[in-house]
């Protein structure tokens, strides 16, 4: 979210325009956090899954 729209600034303006709860900047930067960790996880799993079939496909 914070790459999206900028900074936690940003964000908050964001969330105030459509009537949400501010978050805290060091929460937004936990979220931040969390979140990259998660999308590591997925594309590595991703690149594995196409090294594999890539091979696969080498090898019929």
């Amino acid at each position: 979210m914070i790459d999206s729209l900028g900074r936690p600034v940003k964000v908050n303006n964001f969330l105030t325009t459509i009537n949400i709860t501010l978050i805290a900047n060091i929460k937004l930067k936990k979220m931040e956090a969390r979140a990259g960790e998660a999308i590591k996880k997925i594309s590595t799993v991703s690149s594995n899954r196409v090294a594999i079939d890539a091979y696969e496909k080498e090898m019929e």
